[in-house]
């Protein structure tokens, strides 16, 4: 179901093809089967993107609790950000409580987002590969503004519907 559900793009393309095909036949034939045809495939349409709008895949859920790490991020709000990690999280619960109280975030941007699901194993889990950018200012009283850029990959695992965070590693980073 993840090709319904993932990225209907291609079951959209069919449909409207379907769609321009009955009514070329209508235009030419004057039957009014063909359009009945065309309503029906609309209505398939509005079911695919009802579907589709309802449905939160493994993959849109990994992107939500991204966004929500973000949106915490750049609100210095500790606790939401340690609601998303897991309990075996150690590091990654050390290094957010480390950074936030050295740093206030003023704008996180995260970029190239790729996720892949993994449900063969016990819990599912996912990796999630980006670029992020944080700005920040340093919390020691000098006012001093900074940038850190890094790649980041991201585990996840599913616990009770939720995906928390599991742990994270940084490479190529650069100050900005």
């Amino acid at each position: 179901m993840e090709w319904l559900f993932g990225d209907p793009t291609y079951l959209y393309i069919g449909l409207l093809m379907a769609v321009a095909v009955l009514g070329g036949m209508f235009i030419s034939t004057v039957k009014k089967e063909f359009v009945w045809s065309v309503a029906a495939t609309v209505g398939l349409i509005a079911l695919v993107f009802l579907a589709d709008y309802l449905v939160t895949t493994d993959r849109e859920a990994v992107q939500q609790t991204i966004d929500v790490g973000i949106t915490a991020l750049e609100a210095n709000d500790l606790y939401s950000i340690l609601d998303l990690l897991a309990p075996s999280a150690e590091a990654t619960r050390q290094r957010a409580s480390w950074a936030l109280d050295q740093v206030r975030f003023t704008r996180v941007r995260v970029s190239g987002v790729q996720i892949t699901i993994h449900r063969d194993t016990q819990p599912p889990t996912a990796e999630a590969r980006f670029f992020a950018v944080f700005r920040y200012v340093d919390r020691s009283g000098s006012n001093v503004y900074g940038a850190y850029a890094a790649n980041f990959r991201v585990l996840f695992e599913k616990v009770d519907d939720r995906w928390l965070l599991t742990d994270h590693y940084e490479w190529q980073t650069a100050g900005l």
